[in-house]
């Protein structure tokens, strides 16, 4: 689907869809009816104030005609006022994504996961190898409409294994590459691994 030029639109989607599914699915076999709406990162990202603290880009990038369910990227940076076990900061963004499933039919809960063997069913093959990228130029534009100070990014699991690590690294880099600098990283209380950022006094 050709859809790096511009937004992906629902009719746009459903049209794409409907021409590549030949014929009806089982509903036993409805998780592997997911197919990709993208060929690559959408030129188009749409930063969304969700609320007052949180600012969201939701990217489609697969779709179930048998079920009518869209599963998107979303990216967040949520202001937060805490205190940072590390630093004792009371105030810093926080960035994360999560794979969502939802029901355009409103018919069932939206499933979210951060994990990615649980989401691994729902990313088809071709869509797959778009969502870090995906996730990076979201970021991308997270940062800068919002332009926080302070950013802090934690795994979400515990000791997390090399290979599910370097999509963290990845994103580490993306902010350097914006004009971020690493000044904390380490393990925080639960074994997981984060990194505090800060933005250059020139950004």
């Amino acid at each position: 689907m050709a859809a790096m030029g511009g937004a992906l639109t629902l009719p746009l989607i459903r049209s794409v869809i409907a021409a590549k599914v030949a014929s009806p699915v089982p509903l036993r076999n409805q998780i592997s009816a997911f197919v990709s709406v993208i060929s690559g990162v959408p030129a188009l990202l749409s930063v969304e104030a969700e609320d007052t603290a949180s600012h969201v880009v939701l990217v489609p990038v697969a779709y179930c005609a048998v079920t009518d369910r869209l599963v998107q990227v979303e990216s967040r940076l949520t202001d937060t006022q805490a205190v940072l076990w590390r630093r004792k900061l009371t105030r810093f963004h926080e960035f994360s994504f999560t794979i969502l499933v939802v029901s355009l039919a409103d018919d069932t809960p939206t499933y979210e996961t951060q994990d990615r063997t649980y989401a691994r069913p729902y990313l088809p093959d071709a869509c797959r190898p778009f969502v870090m990228p995906i996730v990076a130029a979201s970021l991308r534009a997270l940062v800068a409409h919002v332009r926080p100070w302070l950013i802090y990014r934690v795994t979400k699991s515990r000791n997390p294994p090399e290979k599910a690590l370097r999509k963290d690294l990845f994103l580490t880099r993306t902010l350097e590459d914006e004009g971020y600098a690493v000044v904390e990283t380490g393990s925080d209380p639960w074994d997981r691994r984060f990194w505090i950022l800060s933005r250059a006094l020139t950004g």
